[in-house]
């Protein structure tokens, strides 16, 4: 009776090594899968480091389109602002404050947004009334 319990603990035994997985074992069974894997990863890698490195903040200009306006920071819009009531003068309605060009582009900007031209309407001409 020994023998038969000493056989099963073997065969127990050879089950519990045989099911210990490595990535090196998992790459030789599964070659095409495992070099797909490595792929999408090099391939997911690339596209991130790709954006990090592509991505730079937007140049406001008054030639700059709604669309460009929208992905611009909140310095960049202020600095615009600035630079706009410097080389325009003051807003139709008087106003020379930054906060209020910015809100004067926001709605112009809206407007385009509501009307699909956003990416035509450049930032002077969402300020005029």
């Amino acid at each position: 009776m020994t023998s038969a319990s000493g056989s099963t603990e073997r065969a127990a035994l050879a089950d519990q090594t045989a099911e210990v997985w490595t990535t090196r074992a998992l790459f030789a069974r599964h070659k095409r899968a495992g070099i797909s894997a490595v792929a999408l990863l090099v391939l997911f890698l690339a596209i991130i480091v790709g954006g990090l490195l592509a991505s730079s903040p937007a140049v406001v200009r008054d030639s700059s389109t709604c669309s460009t306006w929208s992905s611009a920071n909140q310095s960049a819009q202020q600095a615009y602002a600035v630079r706009y009531v410097r080389e325009h003068g003051p807003l139709a309605s008087g106003a020379t404050s930054p906060a209020t060009v910015v809100a004067a582009i926001n709605a112009g900007c809206t407007e385009a947004y509501d009307n699909d031209v956003q990416d035509s309407v450049t930032l002077v001409h969402a300020i005029q009334p």
